[in-house]
């Protein structure tokens, strides 16, 4: 990975709307690093208990911070997100929202909870500290054609909510317009998998992230990588559907990467690989396959 500049986005240069035709905010060379300072989904609307999650403008819901054009990036490239570092703010809040959520019609009723970060935990109640594991649910590059919102998960990544996209991770994602047009929000300060009832520790946070462009890797969809792990995600109509895909897809990697045979890498997958929820509530649902890179003899 070559090294680069480093640069910084301010919270003020956001989208709500992946386009291709979205002007970039900053221009970097592929193994660049960018300090992306982010808004929370909220739009920083929920500051306090008494701001309850109702008559939200959709329009200006779940920002991402960019675009930013990559040089050098083209359609059909794989842009190779590293996320370094994010780095949240002292308070973040969850609540449920009227007609959201996996239990929507049990909850009807609009709720919110403040929640301090301090030492590393997030502090739910008197009764109840999280240890934080902070990590952009939204990480999204332009599609091919037509003006999409950043809350659903699609091929162009989006509102993946993956609690696996965290410090230490490379994103994977296709490349579909000239440039590709980065963005990233949406930070949790922690998050349980399926975000069930549709929010997790919304927080605003500084996500630092190296972009490379990569030429030989092609991809239809994102992939993660950690040191231990490589996994494929994907969403569908129902989790069912995702769960497929995505199985689909870690079969294809095994026969193309480690050289086994379809039926050497489908059974290795029921062997090894897990299939993990990672949200189940913005419309289509998401998951990831996991496979631990460690079973591959050197």
């Amino acid at each position: 990975m070559t090294s680069g500049k480093t640069h910084r986005l301010s919270m003020k240069d956001v989208v709500f709307k992946t386009d291709p035709t979205n002007k970039p905010v900053l221009r970097i060379d592929s193994g660049d690093t960018v300090i992306f300072e982010c808004r929370d989904a909220f739009n920083q609307v929920i500051k306090k208990p008494e701001d309850l999650p109702i008559d939200f403008d959709m329009d200006t819901i779940n920002p991402a911070t960019g675009p930013v054009y990559i040089e050098g990036a083209e359609p059909g490239d794989t842009l190779e997100v590293h996320i370094l570092d994010v780095d949240v703010a002292e308070q973040g809040s969850c609540c449920i929202i009227p007609n959201f959520g996996y239990l929507a019609s049990e909850f009807p009723e609009p709720w919110t909870r403040i929640i301090p970060i301090k030492d590393g935990h997030a502090i739910f109640s008197d009764k109840v500290k999280i240890p934080i594991d902070p990590f952009p649910g939204t990480i999204i590059v332009a599609p091919a054609e037509g003006s999409h919102g950043t809350l659903i998960p699609k091929e162009y990544g989006g509102n993946m909510d993956s609690r696996a996209c965290t410090a230490g991770t490379t994103v994977y994602l296709p490349v579909f317009v000239e440039g590709a047009l980065f963005g990233v929000g949406d930070v949790h300060g922690v998050q349980g998998d399926g975000e069930v009832c549709g929010t997790a520790v919304e927080i605003d946070a500084n996500v630092t992230i190296k972009l490379v462009v990569n030429k030989q890797k092609k991809i239809e969809r994102p992939q993660y990588e950690t040191e231990e792990h490589f996994m494929t995600t994907a969403w569908g109509e129902t989790t069912d559907d995702a769960c497929k895909i995505a199985l689909r897809d870690m079969i294809n990697w095994i026969v193309q990467e480690k050289g086994l045979t379809r039926e050497e890498a489908y059974a290795l997958c029921s062997c090894v690989v897990d299939m993990r929820i990672s949200q189940l509530v913005d419309i289509t649902p998401g998951v990831r396959a996991v496979l631990p890179k460690s079973v591959f003899v050197d």
